[in-house]
């Protein structure tokens, strides 16, 4: 059906709407001239259409985009953030998908699960292009070799979190063989390609990680292996995650390197991050404002460097970070620190002898 067909304004508004949800851009001018009205009639029908919106309690209105000169359907909050009402359009279902591909960690049948469930959620047409974007990704996606499903385990988890239920499992060592455990599980985390549920264990009185994929069999514990923590106690994922990068519990520690390399890939590895020193490429202080972010972050010039303090969780994660660093970091402190660095390298060294 031509355009010219919608004779009447509710015609017209409908299929206006049609194509805004459809995530189609409209200009006023074009819209006129394909439905040979005016352009202030046109302007009537968006009016008419944002107005039952607003009746539906819709979040969305039709707003015009100055980058591309058109008009399109936005969420409309008063602070622009999503709320609770927001439906996913393409561009935010493209964003998941990329991150689900590139963290390998589920089987492929779960992944083709997992992004069929995303695309689903936005219009056929947006669809169709999401699911062309990520084609190829999705043709060579190659998961971890584990080849455990685990989106029934970490949801029974999440809820066994949720609840403070006490869980006994069988979890496979690196060593190959079983170990019988009861815990309380108190946090699931996603790093380096794997799942891993932070667990208070009882018997050692601190918190455990174990990875989900080796976690064979799991069940409710019975009632007398009980384990309860006050709200206190319990494990805080979220100040866990500022210290630590990988998963190796330990002692909170503030680690002190001098770094040549990329300052930004630095502080984004360790949120705790701060630089506290500058240098030119001659070894001379570069002064600069502490409280000025911009000069503080600022890339060195070339052969500069930068000493970084961060406090982490457990000193051996970090350090394999540091010497996958290679000549670009010194570790500076704490001395106990470097005394470990300086005999991991020592070790590395002998392999090549």
């Amino acid at each position: 059906m031509a355009a010219t067909d919608f004779k009447t304004s509710g015609q017209r508004q409908l299929a206006i709407y049609h194509d805004l949800i459809n995530e189609n851009r409209l200009k006023k001018a074009e819209l006129a001239a394909a439905y040979n009205v005016t352009p202030r009639s046109i302007q009537r029908d968006i009016n008419a259409v944002n107005d039952f919106l607003t009746t539906i309690n819709d979040p969305r209105q039709i707003k015009y985009n100055p980058t591309y000169k058109s008009y399109e359907l936005q969420v409309d909050t008063p602070t622009n953030e999503v709320t609770d009402k927001h439906q996913l359009v393409a561009r935010d279902v493209l964003a998941i998908a990329k991150i689900v591909l590139a963290s390998r960690a589920f089987t492929k049948s779960e992944l083709d699960d997992l992004l069929d469930g995303l695309t689903n959620l936005i219009q056929p047409t947006s669809r169709k292009a999401v699911k062309s974007i990520i084609g190829d990704e999705k043709i060579f996606y190659t998961p971890v070799h584990h080849g455990q499903s685990l989106l029934n385990l970490l949801w029974f988890f999440s809820d066994a979190i949720r609840h403070q239920t006490t869980m006994t499992i069988t979890y496979q060592r690196r060593e190959n063989f079983e170990v019988t455990r009861t815990i309380l599980p108190e946090a699931v985390i996603f790093s380096e390609y794997y799942f891993y549920i932070a667990c208070y264990n009882a018997k050692h009185q601190t918190t455990l990680f174990y990875r989900a994929d080796r976690i064979k069999t799991y069940r409710p514990s019975q009632p007398s292996q009980q384990i309860t923590r006050s709200r206190n106690d319990r494990f805080n994922d979220g100040e866990f995650r500022k210290r630590i990068q990988f998963m190796y519990p330990g002692n909170i520690l503030k680690v002190r390197f001098q770094f040549w390399g990329i300052v930004e890939a630095a502080l984004d590895r360790f949120p705790t991050a701060e630089v506290v020193q500058r240098y030119f490429a001659n070894d001379q202080v570069e002064p600069f404002d502490p409280k000025n972010d911009h000069e503080r972050y600022r890339q060195p010039d070339q052969g500069g460097s930068v000493v970084i303090e961060a406090e982490v969780l457990g000193d051996y994660g970090v350090m394999m970070w540091l010497l996958s660093q290679g000549a670009a970091v010194k570790v500076l402190g704490p001395t106990d620190f470097v005394k470990k660095v300086k005999t991991e390298l020592a070790k590395m060294h002998a392999r090549y002898e």
